[in-house]
């Protein structure tokens, strides 16, 4: 008679190394692989001095106070003891949050400049994985290379890693849970400076919420700033024929990516004659490259509202069939 074997047996989830026996999306222990690199590690440049970035007064204000709680975190202790109410010795967490392209990666980087270390910028993709517990693992990973390498940790645009837990209901619900849960266990555990970015702060989970020091509210430039911001994008001036003034009231609502492409743009295309002596940029060229990038926001925001209404038709009519049948 061919031997019995044993019954599997089904082991509790860890909230770091989660591995669902019954799930076919596991990784065998024959796949096994070497965790891979989650991240970059980048160097800040001269050009990223918070002094010299063109940011809203406020932002930099609160910046500023969030490192220098740090800087006199020994004098706070000494006469507050402040470890009795917040026991975060080194610690430092910081959530960028705004529209994209208003400066949330630049400041991230000026920081790491002011404190003398790198940046270690998390890789979103590389994160995530389709074996369970894998993702929690990499998580892990991402703050023992930050330890490693003396780095700010940077986790640019990562909603699904710090949004709201999921219902217990829902398909795959426990791996997501275990994932915000590792996250958590990991921000308590890292004494250093976190930044985290979104574009969607509504979605953060309560609990991230009350980890994090300051909230920092990054916005599009004001007219000020667009002039600033176009003088700085076009490096010589020499070269350039063009009214700053009416290039800011132009770009009203136009972020600081948007106008970098636009200087950028208009230096190629003024770049075209063969004789490089000859090279320049006009106002028309500037005012072209804001008209071509004011067409494309509104085509992009045309195409969003309609996907809206498809959903909320598409919704509508599944209730009145719904209703017809009676459930």
């Amino acid at each position: 008679m061919p031997a019995r074997t044993a019954p599997e047996i089904e082991l509790p989830p860890d909230a770091a190394t989660a591995d669902d026996h019954r799930n076919p999306r596991r990784r065998r222990r024959n796949e096994e692989e070497p965790a891979p690199d989650v991240g970059n590690l980048v160097h800040p440049e001269p050009r990223h001095e918070l002094d010299k970035l063109i940011l809203h007064a406020e932002v930099k204000t609160d910046i500023l106070a969030g490192l220098r709680a740090l800087e006199i975190r020994a004098d706070l202790e000494r006469i507050w003891n402040l470890s009795a109410i917040q026991p975060q010795e080194g610690k430092c967490i910081l959530n960028f949050y705004g529209p994209p392209g208003t400066g949330k990666t630049c400041a991230a980087l000026g920081i790491t400049l002011k404190l003398g270390k790198p940046l270690y910028q998390v890789d979103y993709s590389s994160v995530i994985s389709k074996y369970l517990g894998d993702t929690a693992k990499h998580i892990k990973a991402a703050f023992a290379a930050a330890r490693e390498h003396d780095a700010v940790l940077f986790f640019d645009e990562a909603d699904s890693l710090l949004s709201k837990r999921v219902s217990t209901g829902e398909s795959c619900s426990t791996s997501i849970n275990q994932n915000r849960n590792c996250l958590m266990q990991e921000l308590d555990r890292f004494d250093g400076v976190v930044i985290v970015t979104t574009n969607l702060f509504e979605n953060y989970d309560p609990a991230l919420l009350r980890r994090i020091q300051r909230h920092i509210k990054f916005r599009n430039p004001d007219a000020s700033m667009r002039r600033e911001l176009f003088a700085l994008h076009l490096p010589n001036p020499d070269r350039v024929q063009a009214d700053y003034a009416v290039l800011a009231a132009l770009s009203r609502g136009l972020s600081v990516g948007d106008i970098l492409n636009v200087c950028v743009n208009a230096i190629h295309a003024g770049s075209t004659d063969a004789n490089p002596e000859r090279w320049g940029v006009t106002q028309e060229m500037l005012e072209r490259e804001i008209a071509k990038v004011r067409k494309a926001k509104a085509e992009h925001s045309g195409e969003k509202a309609k996907n809206r209404r498809k959903g909320d038709t598409v919704g509508q009519r599944q209730m009145d069939l719904l209703r017809r049948v009676g459930l």
